[in-house]
């Protein structure tokens, strides 16, 4: 397998594995960080739950547009498409549900005990 090859199937499944590691992150982030949030008045979760939205946008945006503009080395472009479909779809998921956190994160400061 070539290194283009090897690189697009990567970027397919970039919109999926990547944004599912974000949202990980960022929930491990939110049992960690409301203590910091709290004590320095700084919303620190807001922050990583944003630059999470971001990064998941931007994974799911290149599974769509590798999806779109190759695939056609492959053994079944039709799997390449469902597979970059599927990895952008699930990026708007994961994005939405990091968008959800940083509203929740504004709304509960950490202090509420």
């Amino acid at each position: 397998m070539t290194r283009s090859r090897t690189l697009t199937r990567l970027a397919a499944w970039s919109g999926l594995c990547v944004t599912a590691l974000v949202w990980a992150l960022n929930v491990q982030l939110s049992q960690l960080l409301p203590y910091s949030d709290c004590t320095r008045r700084i919303h620190f979760l807001t922050i990583a739950s944003l630059a999470g939205t971001i990064v998941a946008c931007f994974a799911g945006l290149v599974s769509w547009l590798v999806t779109r503009t190759g695939g056609a080395s492959f053994g079944s472009s039709r799997v390449f498409r469902f597979v970059g479909t599927l990895s952008a779809l699930s990026a708007a998921v994961f994005a939405f549900a990091l968008v959800l956190q940083a509203i929740a994160s504004l709304v509960l400061t950490g202090c509420e005990r």
